[in-house]
């Protein structure tokens, strides 16, 4: 096998061998080249990285916070309003106005400081050297008032005693709650409909010193409902018309005040 055998020199033989050999090599080069370039997809030129050909996400993302300071936390955004929903009421806002005669009435009789004129009365006598004197009846003079002379039907009126020093000195009268009385009667003075001692007659001693010719005033606000001693029986509203208003101090009676109820 190694060595040629024929007519012709043993050279020639080398060479036509070295020849065929020379020529499969060749052949076997070109076939792996075409095999290379049939697989390989068009325009692998391109470039390498992987994430060249990523197409951005349409969606649009806000932007992170950025901390300012090293080490310290960024502040979290604010929650988005709903979108479509009416604003809320502003912190302390009026949501309306308030119902008239709303709630129950404390029908207590209190002080009132409304300021007053003062009453023209005798020329002052010194006190006694012992203090003033106790106020006898006929030294003081009560009067009853109304807030205003007519409230409409449904309404509270304030209704208010008034009692002053008329004599010409200084004198004391103990102004006790039970002592004291606002009543409400009918045009006629025959009925007696509310009264300030039937459900509510707290008794406190209010010992004062009455200065001549200064009036000191007590009010009270009528739920507008009658009323009998002791309160147990049911309370109706009282109905429109005109009524009379009565002050008591002690055994002191007042001349009535008109109240309309229209």
């Amino acid at each position: 096998m190694m060595d040629p055998v024929g007519p012709l020199p043993a050279s020639v033989y080398w060479r036509r061998r070295a020849a065929a050999v020379g020529a499969a090599l060749l052949a076997l080069f070109v076939l792996l080249w075409l095999t290379t370039w049939l697989l390989l997809p068009s325009g692998s030129d391109a470039p390498t990285d992987p994430t060249a050909n990523v197409e951005p996400d349409p969606t649009p993302r806000a932007a992170a916070p950025v901390s300012p300071t090293p080490g310290v936390p960024p502040t979290p955004l604010p929650a988005p309003a709903p979108s479509g929903a009416p604003p809320g009421p502003a912190v302390g806002a009026s949501t309306g106005p308030a119902a008239p005669n709303a709630g129950p009435v404390d029908e207590t009789v209190r002080p009132d400081d409304t300021p007053r004129p003062s009453v023209e009365v005798p020329p002052a006598a010194p006190s006694p050297p012992t203090g003033p004197v106790p106020c006898a009846d006929d030294m003081i003079e009560l009067r009853a008032e109304t807030g205003q002379p007519a409230y409409p039907a449904g309404a509270r009126p304030e209704l208010r005693l008034v009692v002053t020093n008329v004599s010409g000195q200084p004198c004391v009268r103990d102004l006790d709650g039970a002592e004291q009385e606002i009543a409400v009667w009918s045009g006629d003075g025959a009925d007696r409909l509310w009264s300030s001692n039937d459900c509510v007659n707290p008794a406190s001693e209010d010992l004062r010193t009455l200065v001549p010719g200064q009036p000191v005033a007590f009010a009270v606000t009528w739920s507008g409902l009658g009323s009998e001693p002791g309160c147990r029986a049911e309370r109706d509203r009282v109905p429109a018309g005109g009524y009379r208003v009565l002050a008591r101090l002690g055994d002191v009676v007042s001349d009535p005040a008109p109240l309309l109820l229209s």
